[in-house]
């Protein structure tokens, strides 16, 4: 009984051993490859190594269709989890005006709040899709 609830339930690969399998893979086959990092993103939507991975791997495949369609499905989802508002339990007026003053006068932020300038996954990769439209569009 208890070998056929462990053959219906999935079991979730740790990170940290999925990706050297996955490098290692890379040497023989690059289309596995990708296929296989396609599934570590969907297993871990916030490891900013596997869109790296799959990035360079549709680079050295010659497809920039797909590297950008990657770097802005990464772009995206971590733009929404940076975005994400604290906790507002921990939340104290005193602490968020210091703060906002503190980001202010470092010049992290505008007048309005706005920061000026991105975390940093998302900066290099906003950099490198500037980079790959120019390329692209030539």
């Amino acid at each position: 009984m208890k070998a056929s609830y462990l053959n219906k339930k999935e079991v979730k690969k740790e990170l940290k051993m999925w990706l050297p399998e996955t490098r290692q893979l890379e040497k023989s086959d690059k289309e596995r490859a990708v296929q296989e990092y396609q599934r570590i993103a969907k297993t871990y939507p916030l490891s900013e190594v596997v869109y790296d991975r799959i990035m360079i791997l549709f680079r050295q495949l010659k497809e920039p269709d797909q590297e950008l369609r990657w770097i802005d499905k990464a772009i995206k989802i971590f733009e929404k989890h940076f975005a994400k508002p604290r906790s507002k339990a921990r939340s104290n007026a005193k602490i968020n005006a210091l703060s906002k003053s503190l980001l202010r006068s470092t010049g992290l932020v505008d007048k309005k709040g706005k920061a000026l300038h991105q975390p940093q996954p998302i900066g290099r990769w906003q950099r490198r899709k500037e980079l790959l439209e120019a390329r692209i569009s030539r």
